[in-house]
């Protein structure tokens, strides 16, 4: 069911951002309206009075915009199905704007709500990087070397002179994950992940090669904040608040967990908050509300109202094309067609791990769109669909909620067609998939016998044969696989723990290179040795022999190896019976 609230002239006294604001363009032209309205008034009295003849007009009525039933048939049923627990949406078109809360619980449909917005954030990151190339700062065919010191130790000088715009349009080639990222808390990956982090990053990280094709990354928000908050001698969040946020007039938006951020959802059941605030925060830190989205909106319609008209002007300028369209500074850019001509649909959509963003507009109909929910439920298509016209994408189905005392079902070995192996293990309330030599997942139900990594990147499909598990089919990277079972239980080798006190598990202590995208972190610890890849979550593996380790199950193991001198200088890892070598990788702090 949607609940409609007006949506002139509300405001909220707290503010995730502090601060006194000064008043907005939009604020004084109303002001001055007032005036004249009054000297109009007054002028009529007077010819009124010398005439003796009055006459009367009445204000044509004005309709607030409707929703089409089409897309109010996909949001309606989302909700039903229990896919969205909760979805603000605002509408304008041309002078009339209205906003609509989809939800079962009608105490939670509010304004105030706050949402994470995730890589939304790239867009106002765009605008400031915009609004630095017209304050003279910088040109947008820079090399990002030109934004540190000079001394700056850059570990590939190809990448040291690539264009700052190539950040923005995600052309850069840096990874979808730094090498060095060893997350404290997996579900919150990037919480922890500081600004040092990312220089250290720059300053160790060499490919085989560096590809300029469009592949999106985190990474590229996230330095480009930082190169600019080094720019301008101020930090990444402090700069876009400053610089971009309050000229714009969005209060509301900031980087906290204000007591108005909404509860996230995935795969039926609540989901952590993500943290970006550290090095993260230009690429995906913003936490923002539906009136405050409206706004930015609304200047982005009429440019020539807000004090940052050239930076919202160049930052949605197409400068790079992709298979779905162009890319300007932080925005995706989708030619439409209207009266024989071309229109660009500046967009952008975001998923993060409890919540889905769409914001768009198209000058050509002064329309524009945000879609926010609290859950991590896509949202892109129908944006893209309603701002275009098209038919909606069909409702999502209800989230599949498995009976976990069932799971063990699909553990096993399974062999897949092109030769690889794919465990699937049962934790009791989970289901994990490992690779040979590569990390455990958990994995996520969306359907019977269907199972999903985080995200949906790799998915699982169990094939039946009457009511046994015979099979099954691997998704990843838009291609399929299939394979058959080998064993109806994940293979497990037992071996005798043998104890090593503090100094000996101290000599494997360090980061191991396996290749340019992934290092192994050793940790020491009073449960053994700690075992972490770049991007994965931490493993404890105990000693079995000298300097031999495996985990519990002994699906995965470590076998360390000495020079002459008895010093540790490299690691065989075993990851589901796929070896993998890594030598020590001492990483220097630029």
């Amino acid at each position: 069911m949607a609940f409609s609230f007006a949506a002139r002239g509300m405001r909220y006294p707290a503010s995730v951002i502090s601060g006194v604001h000064s008043p907005s363009v939009g604020a004084l032209r109303r002001t001055l309206l007032v005036v004249l309205c009054l000297a109009l008034a007054a002028t009529t009295a007077a010819a009124a009075t010398s005439k003796a003849t009055v006459q009367k007009t009445t204000a044509p009525k004005t309709t607030a915009p409707s929703m089409p039933d089409r897309y109010r048939r996909v949001l309606d049923e989302g909700v039903a199905h229990g896919v969205y627990d909760g979805v603000a949406v605002g509408w304008i078109d041309g002078k009339q704007q209205k906003t609509w809360f989809f939800g079962k619980d009608r105490g939670s449909a509010s304004e105030r709500n706050a949402y994470e917005i995730g890589a939304v954030t790239e867009v106002f990151t765009g605008i400031l990087l915009a609004q630095a190339v017209l304050d003279g700062k910088l040109r947008l065919t820079d090399p990002i070397s030109s934004l540190l010191p000079a001394g700056f130790p850059w570990a590939d000088p190809e990448f040291a002179a690539t264009p700052v715009v190539a950040l923005a349009t995600q052309t850069s080639g840096l990874p979808a994950t730094p090498a060095n990222l060893f997350a404290v808390d997996p579900d919150d990956a990037y919480a922890d992940y500081t600004e040092k982090d990312l220089l250290a990053f720059l300053a160790n990280y060499r490919p085989r090669e560096w590809k300029r094709s469009y592949a999106y990354s985190p990474l590229n928000g996230a330095l480009l904040c930082v190169l600019l908050g080094k720019l301008y001698e101020n930090g990444c969040s402090t700069l876009l608040i400053g610089k971009v946020l309050d000229p714009l007039g969005l209060p509301k938006t900031g980087f906290g967990d204000s007591p108005e951020l909404q509860q996230g959802h995935a795969y039926g059941r609540e989901a952590r908050h993500w943290h970006f605030q550290k090095a993260l925060a230009g690429a995906a830190g913003l936490r923002s509300t539906l009136p405050d989205l409206m706004t930015f909106l609304k200047q982005n319609l009429h440019p020539d109202e807000s004090v940052l008209r050239g930076a919202l002007l160049l930052a949605r300028q197409a400068r790079g094309q992709t298979a779905a369209g162009g890319l300007g500074l932080g925005w995706a850019i989708h030619d439409v067609e209207m009266d024989r001509q071309t229109w660009p649909l500046a967009w952008r959509a975001s998923r993060t791990g409890g919540f889905s963003t769409f914001i768009g507009f198209r000058t050509d109909r002064q329309q524009a769109l945000v879609l926010l929910a609290n859950s991590a439920e896509d949202l892109a298509s129908l944006g893209v669909a309603w701002l275009t016209g098209e038919p909606p994408p069909p409702a999502p189905p209800p989230p599949f909620v498995p009976d976990t005392a069932r799971l063990a079902r699909y553990a096993g070995l399974y062999r897949l067609l092109n030769h690889n192996e794919v465990i699937v293990s049962d934790s009791g309330s989970t289901l994990r998939m490992q690779l040979r030599g590569q990390p455990a997942w958990p994995l996520f139900a969306v359907a019977e016998d269907s199972f999903v990594t985080q995200g949906g990147a790799v998915g699982l499909s169990f094939i039946r044969n009457i009511d046994e598990f015979s099979g099954l089919l691997l998704r990843a990277n838009g291609e399929f696989v299939g394979g058959e079972r080998l064993s109806a239980r994940a293979p497990r080798l037992q071996r005798t723990a043998i104890a090593l006190d503090a100094a000996a598990l101290a000599e494997y202590a360090g980061d191991y290179r396996l290749d340019a995208d992934t290092l192994l972190r050793i940790t020491p610890g009073d449960d053994g040795l700690g075992a972490q890849l770049s991007g994965a979550a931490r493993s404890v593996l105990r000693a079995y022999a000298t300097d031999r380790f495996a985990d519990a199950d002994g699906q995965n193991g470590l076998i360390f190896e000495r020079d002459g001198n008895g010093q540790v200088v490299a690691v065989a890892l075993d990851l589901a019976g796929g070896e993998r070598k890594a030598t020590r990788a001492n990483w220097r702090a630029p």
